[in-house]
C-alpha cells in the first residue's frame, strides 16, 4: 500500500513539472525569435595623393637634399658659398664674435653677385642667418618691387618661390637692421625649376646696404 502511493505521488510530481516546463515552452506566443549579429563594419580606406605634381615634389626633395648637404658640410666646416667673403674672414668674424670684439656699425656698401642666364619660370630662395640668429631682417625685391617684407632671418631656412619675366630680373637682398650684435649675417641659395643652384651667397651687411643678383630669362 505504501509502495503504491509512493509511485501516485512520484507520478503526480512528473505531470506537474512537465506541464510548467510546456507553459514556459508555450509563453513565446508561436512566434520565432532571432538574435541580431550585426554586420562587419567596413573601415574606409584613404590613399594619401600628394598635392604637388611630381615636377614639384622631385624639385622640393632635390633642394632638401641640397640643404642637408649644406648643413653636413658646415658641420665639417667645408664652405660651399661663392661670393661675397671668403672662408678666411668667415673664421674672424665668428672667432670676433665669439669674443665680444664685433664692432656695431659697418660702412654700408652695396654688394653685386653677378648675373645669371636662365629657362626657368620659377625661383626658389632659401635664407636663413647663417650665424647666430639674433634679429637680422630683410626685405627681399624683385625688380625693385618688395616681395617679401620684413622677412626676420632664423636658423632654419625659410623658403620662397617667386616667379621669373620674359627678360632681366632683378633680385636684391635689403638689411633693414644689424640685429643685436650685427652685422646683417643673411646667407640665401637661389634655385631653378630643375634644382639647380644658381646663386648661394653669405654675407655681412650694415643697415640699409642691398645685396644683388640679376637673372635673364630666356626662351
Amino acid at each position: 500500500m505504501i509502495s503504491r502511493l509512493i509511485k501516485i505521488t512520484f507520478f503526480s510530481c512528473f505531470l506537474l513539472s512537465s506541464a510548467t516546463l510546456f507553459a514556459q515552452l508555450d509563453n513565446t506566443d508561436g512566434k520565432s525569435h532571432s538574435i541580431n549579429i550585426p554586420p562587419e563594419i567596413e573601415v574606409e580606406k584613404h590613399e594619401f595623393n600628394d598635392p604637388r605634381t611630381s615636377n614639384e615634389a622631385s624639385k622640393e626633395d632635390a633642394i632638401k637634399e641640397v640643404l642637408k648637404k649644406q648643413l653636413e658640410d658646415e658641420k665639417k666646416n667645408i664652405p660651399r658659398h661663392d661670393g661675397i667673403i671668403t672662408p678666411e674672414e668667415l673664421h674672424k668674424h665668428k672667432v670676433a664674435k665669439q669674443q665680444g670684439e664685433i664692432k656695431k656699425e659697418y660702412t654700408k656698401i652695396d654688394k653685386y653677385l653677378g648675373g645669371f642666364v636662365s629657362k626657368s619660370k620659377n625661383i626658389t630662395i632659401v635664407c636663413r642667418d647663417f650665424q647666430y640668429p639674433d634679429g637680422d631682417e630683410v626685405t627681399i625685391y624683385l625688380n625693385d618691387v618688395p616681395v617679401i617684407k620684413s622677412l626676420v632671418l632664423t636658423g632654419t631656412f625659410q623658403q620662397f618661390t617667386l616667379p621669373l619675366s620674359e627678360g632681366l630680373n632683378v633680385i636684391s637682398f635689403k638689411a633693414l637692421n644689424q640685429g643685436s650684435s650685427g652685422p646683417n649675417t643673411a646667407g640665401f641659395m637661389i634655385f631653378d625649376d630643375n634644382a639647380e643652384v644658381i646663386s648661394a651667397n653669405e654675407w655681412l651687411l650694415a643697415t640699409g646696404a642691398k645685396a644683388t643678383l640679376s637673372i635673364a630669362k630666356i626662351k
